[in-house]
């Protein structure tokens, strides 16, 4: 169960910190892409505090798994992904935005893990991405207008 509560802190932080993200992005008249510059800058500031510990595992690992990293977090998930999540928090319903997004990401996640990196899904996580993509899809098509 322990990576399960560590998803729901997950979870709790993205929600609390989306909300005030689109709250400081309208309230600061802020391009999503300052946003971005803004949330990196500060998360950089506790990350080089927090991972200081570990910086000898940067000698010890390979170039290609900085390269996955830094490209796969760095730019897609981190750079692109949240210029899009503020692209559609700034203009979007708070609910409607972080749902579909945060439903959609473990759909994404699952039907990677099975076609790249061969991992089975059973029955029933097959019903909850149809369940995840079903959600997304009914808070898009009945949001306010």
């Amino acid at each position: 169960m322990r990576a399960e509560i560590f998803a729901v802190f997950t979870a709790l932080c993205w929600g609390v910190g989306s909300l005030l993200e689109k709250k400081g992005v309208k309230l600061g008249g802020f391009s999503p892409v300052m946003g971005t510059t803004i949330r990196t800058a500060f998360s950089l500031l506790l990350l080089a505090f927090v991972s200081y510990p570990y910086w000898d595992q940067l000698r010890k690992a390979g170039p290609a798994s900085i390269s996955l990293i830094a490209v796969g977090g760095g730019v897609i998930a981190g750079g692109l992904g949240i210029i899009f999540l503020y692209t559609g928090l700034k203009s979007g319903n708070l609910s409607t935005v972080m749902t579909v997004a945060f439903c959609l990401a473990p759909v994404v996640g699952a039907l990677l893990g099975y076609v790249v990196l061969h991992e089975r899904l059973s029955p029933l996580q097959l019903l909850g991405v149809v369940l995840c993509i079903a959600g997304a899809t009914l808070v898009s098509y009945f949001r306010p207008a």
